[in-house]
């Protein structure tokens, strides 16, 4: 399912990767609560999740991207957005780890999503 992993050039715990699978993959709703369970945070509804998608231009369409943040003591990071294309496709990229390396690499990872072609 995996079609990469990307190690951001930044120190501490931070990955980058990007997911493709065929059709909608259950949907936008049900695959922001599953990352938000990735790091501990509780589900939302239709509602909240409009509040929190940020739309990017790209060269291959608009992506939704999602930036959550766990609470508790310990801080994990997500940052994801997904594209579905007209080929049938849905794209995952999500960069996750500790806040801090997240938020040193977030820039390079927004313009990947901004450059994004699928061709």
């Amino acid at each position: 399912m995996r079609y990469a992993t990307l190690k951001p050039p930044v120190q501490g715990k931070v990955e980058a990767t990007v997911v493709v699978l065929p059709g909608t993959a259950g949907g936008e709703l049900s695959n922001v609560n599953r990352w938000r369970g990735q790091i501990g945070l509780g589900p939302i509804d239709e509602q909240a999740l409009a509040a929190a998608r940020k739309s990017v231009k790209s060269k291959a369409g608009a992506v939704s991207v999602f930036d959550f943040t766990s609470e508790g003591q310990t801080k994990t990071r997500m940052v994801a957005g997904l594209i579905s294309t007209s080929d049938g496709n849905t794209w995952f990229l999500k960069l996750a780890g500790d806040v801090v390396p997240v938020g040193k690499a977030e820039p390079d990872f927004m313009r990947i999503i901004g450059s994004l072609h699928l061709d």
